[in-house]
């Protein structure tokens, strides 16, 4: 008989997680898959175009996955009052929805709870596991309460020590829990006593198949280093310094591309005209992730960044292995694992975070580079995104899990 597993995820396509692919992989085994989940409206903060509260209902994924979207507050301008009410808002829907497949027996062997903030979207799993003694798994993907800290939202030390022991209960009601930064496991420890997997991102397939769309022209100057960015445009991703290190650079030869969107790119766009540096910029409004290799062919070098924080510095951003994937140097404001991985890979320059002088004066070295030794580059990453990352290698260790 097949396994049943039961999947609770605050983000899921149409919006671009790791998870969809998750999904798609145990999917395609002889598993029974259910996706909880909500209307997405992830990064713009609104619900996207053909959902809403009105069309509310069970669908399917890849023709045999149920998938049930479940009514919550859209994010908006993402301040703290929406997101809080959009964080509750969800974990209301899905408490509910918990109670449901228990008064129905609806029962599954694993649950898998993908969490990347809150950790509340972790409590109704545990609801379902009393019942069923399901086994519980979290990738943890945001470090609670340590990142509300790093980001200035908890400045009480009791208020902190009151969330972090409420997380230390939550985790230990689950069997395992997955890690994305061998950093994280340190702090998890202290809270958690059974086991931690290091379980790092991985760039979508359609990423490592890195397939351009030739029809698709730029209008980016011709002869300036282009330099892109893509991805979520908000606080924890340090914008506050890249327009800074624009600045510094302002009198080279270089165009920055941002892709994507997110709650500080309005900001960012202020800071921009506010430091004369605009004209030095274009953007590009989030695009589907198949077209990303394409606008990245258009590119020199693929910029990474986080604010300067010692909790940022135990992340990985997962756009890092995407950038790996598809052979172009990195050049990262980063510090921690992150800027461990290029170091190691040979793939790129960085700097610590804060530090966009010292980046800058390793830009304009960088961007005189013959074309054959950034291709060098490049490749120098590729190489070690397969040897340590690739998609297939997740797929396997993920369905090991579940067998």
């Amino acid at each position: 008989m097949a396994k049943r597993i039961l999947i609770y995820t605050n983000h899921f396509y149409p919006e671009q997680f790791k998870i969809n692919e998750i999904v798609e992989w145990i999917s395609t085994e002889d598993f029974s898959v259910r996706v909880v989940t909500c209307i997405p409206n992830y990064p713009q903060g609104k619900f996207y175009k053909g959902y809403g509260l009105k069309s509310i209902r069970s669908t399917f994924f890849k023709d045999n996955v149920i998938v049930n979207r479940l009514p919550l507050i859209p994010r908006g301008n993402a301040n703290f009052f929406l997101r809080s009410l959009n964080y509750i808002s969800y974990f209301i829907s899905t408490f509910f929805f918990t109670i449901y497949l228990l008064i129905f027996k609806t029962k599954y062997d694993y649950v898998f709870v993908h969490h990347t903030s809150p950790i509340l979207i972790a409590v109704s799993p545990i609801i379902y596991k009393l019942f069923y003694r399901s086994k519980l798994i979290m990738w943890d993907l945001d470090l609670w309460p340590d990142t509300l800290k790093s980001l200035g939202f908890i400045k009480s030390r009791y208020l902190f020590l009151l969330i972090e022991n409420l997380v230390k209960t939550i985790y230990n009601f689950y069997d395992k829990i997955l890690i994305g930064s061998k950093k994280f496991e340190k702090i998890i420890e202290k809270r958690f006593t059974k086991e931690i997997i290091y379980f790092p991102n991985w760039a979508e397939k359609t990423i490592e198949r890195n397939l351009v769309d030739f029809n698709i022209t730029n209008n980016l100057p011709k002869d300036d280093f282009i330099i892109t960015y893509t991805g979520n445009i908000g606080l924890a991703q340090g914008f506050d310094i890249i327009v800074k290190l624009i600045h510094e650079l302002r009198s080279e030869k270089i165009h920055w591309v941002f892709i994507g969107e997110g709650s500080y790119k309005a900001t960012f766009l202020k800071n921009l005209e506010s430091f004369h540096v605009i004209n030095k910029c274009s953007f590009i409004n989030q695009v589907d992730i198949d077209k990303i290799p394409t606008y990245v062919s258009f590119s020199n070098a693929l910029l990474v960044s986080l604010i300067n924080n010692s909790i940022f510095e135990k992340t990985v951003p997962a756009k890092l292995q995407s950038y790996m994937a598809m052979k172009k140097p990195v050049i990262g404001l980063i510090s921690g694992e992150g800027a461990d991985i290029i170091n190691k890979s040979n793939s790129g320059i960085y700097s610590k975070s804060s530090d966009y002088k010292e980046l800058s004066l390793k830009i304009k070295k960088f961007i005189r580079l013959d074309k054959s030794e950034l291709d060098k580059i490049g490749r120098n990453g590729y190489i070690y995104y397969h040897e340590h990352f690739s998609s297939s290698q997740r797929r396997s260790q993920l369905l090991r899990l579940f067998k």
